[in-house]
């Protein structure tokens, strides 16, 4: 038997994620809901909503998953996205705009509740399970380069050609992915007998809810881990507007970033990267892609040494470390931008202190999941994974929806500037987590001093 059975339908696979992840707009995004209307508080609220809309068909999409082929599950995520960009082309509106994440959000729990199962199930089929782990970081690769590069040129792209020709640019490459996805051997067939009901599977995800959230050994690291997910989403979905507050043009390249303190391409003699200057590459690289591309980088940075650390540290530290920072940035959002003391340059280099805050959260959100693996119940493992995710959905789209219920709005009814927000949210996180960190302290810090421990431990 071959050895590289899997190798084209996962290559095939990797190419319709790297697809998929062709976000031009996600640079630009509220600039493209301002185009349609839309406020600042409207781009909280969408955020939160799509997330929360994620939260309400988690459960239906993993069903889905169960009862048809997960070949036919990823298509569906693929086209539900396609209607998103069918509606943006057409129509505009806040309607529209809130269709069309709806859309988005289903896509996108229907694409994770099948995408690792899909390549395992193509790795089994071909006796080649033991592949997994190298088969899923590929995977990720595809994505995070995609995304990198997407965020990288969207702005510039946005600039010059609009929304109109990024959201027909989207529409072929994600109609081309579908191509890809059709090609696929369908190698999830599921057996009906062994597919529970509905209803049985809204009772057992139930009963691993109430298990996790009543367990002191699960319960407050389950509320902390969703509290400090829903913290770093409010912070990378405020880059946009921080920029904006602070002077700083998210759509300016990186030319005239250059010009602007005096750089000169020309140090570098006649060379090549002389001519790439020449042909004005730059200019369709803008501030808020590079941040976002930095972002990425970061949290895969970030993900690869999460192993290591949570070797030499504990849970507790890395998780009371993370909150720590992410109060700091909190509270130096407020200060240095209310008083007005940080200059553009300052401001990009404190967001990249903020996707430092994310990396740290990252880390201990896959130590805490790792940990969850490791000492759950089997029978209930893949459940208890549901419902962590779900927390930190519900508490994102609570952090991301408040912002809409508190901004000053353009009719002129009262309410705090966007700045605001970031001093009111960390008197909220102070408290809520100090709590949370003072009960996984006396409930779960004397028995781990190290997530080396943790493996010893047993329900």
């Amino acid at each position: 038997m071959s050895k590289f059975l899997s190798f084209v339908p996962l290559s095939m696979y990797n190419v319709a994620a790297f697809l998929r992840s062709q976000l031009f707009l996600l640079p630009v995004l509220l600039f493209f809901y301002q185009e349609n209307g839309l406020t600042v508080g409207d781009f909280y609220l969408i955020q939160g909503l799509i997330v929360f809309f994620a939260f309400l068909f988690e459960i239906p999409a993993g069903y889905l998953g169960d009862i048809f082929p997960r070949k036919y599950i990823l298509i569906t995520a693929y086209a539900l996205f396609l209607a998103r960009l069918f509606l943006w082309i057409f129509f505009r509106g806040f309607e529209i705009i809130l269709l069309g994440e709806f859309f988005y959000s289903c896509s996108k729990a229907c694409f994770d509740s099948v995408s690792s199962s899909f390549i395992f199930d193509i790795l089994k089929k071909n006796k080649e399970e033991t592949k997994m782990v190298k088969a899923y970081s590929n995977f990720n690769a595809a994505m995070y380069i995609g995304t990198g590069i997407a965020a990288l040129l969207g702005a510039g792209l946005y600039e010059k050609f609009g929304s109109h020709v990024l959201l027909i640019a989207e529409f072929i490459i994600y109609s081309t992915a579908i191509i890809l996805l059709a090609l696929l051997p369908n190698a999830h067939t599921p057996v009906k007998s062994a597919v529970i009901g509905f209803k049985a599977r809204l009772k057992k995800f139930w009963v691993a809810a109430r298990y996790l959230l009543k367990s002191r050994k699960y319960r407050f690291l389950v509320l902390f881990s969703g509290f400090m997910v829903g913290i770093s989403h409010f912070f990378f979905w405020s880059f946009q507007p921080l920029m904006k507050n602070s002077g700083i043009n998210p759509k300016v390249s990186l030319t005239d970033l250059a010009d602007s303190v005096g750089w000169d391409a020309r140090v570098f003699g006649d060379t090549v990267w002389n001519y790439l200057v020449a042909l004005d590459w730059l200019d369709y690289i803008k501030v808020m892609g590079v941040v976002i591309f930095v972002n990425n980088v970061l949290r895969s940075t970030f993900s690869y040494f999460a192993a290591n650390v949570a070797k030499k540290v504990s849970l507790f530290s890395l998780g009371r470390f993370s909150f720590i920072m992410d109060i700091i940035g909190c509270s130096l959002s407020f200060v240095l931008m209310k008083a007005n003391i940080i200059s553009e340059g300052e401001c990009l280099l404190f967001i990249i202190f903020l996707c430092v805050c994310i990396g740290f959260q990252l880390m201990f959100t896959i130590t805490h999941i790792s940990r969850i693996h490791r000492l759950i119940n089997p029978k209930i493992r893949s459940l208890s994974s549901s419902v962590n995710m779900m927390t930190g959905r519900l508490m994102t789209s609570v952090m991301l929806m408040a912002p809409k219920f508190l901004l000053k709005q353009e009719n002129g009814v009262s309410g705090v500037q966007v700045i605001d927000i970031f001093w009111i949210y960390a008197l909220v996180f102070i408290p809520i987590g100090t709590y949370f960190l003072m009960r996984i302290y006396k409930y779960n810090v004397k028995s781990e001093h190290s997530l080396m421990h943790v493996a010893d431990e047993r329900d």
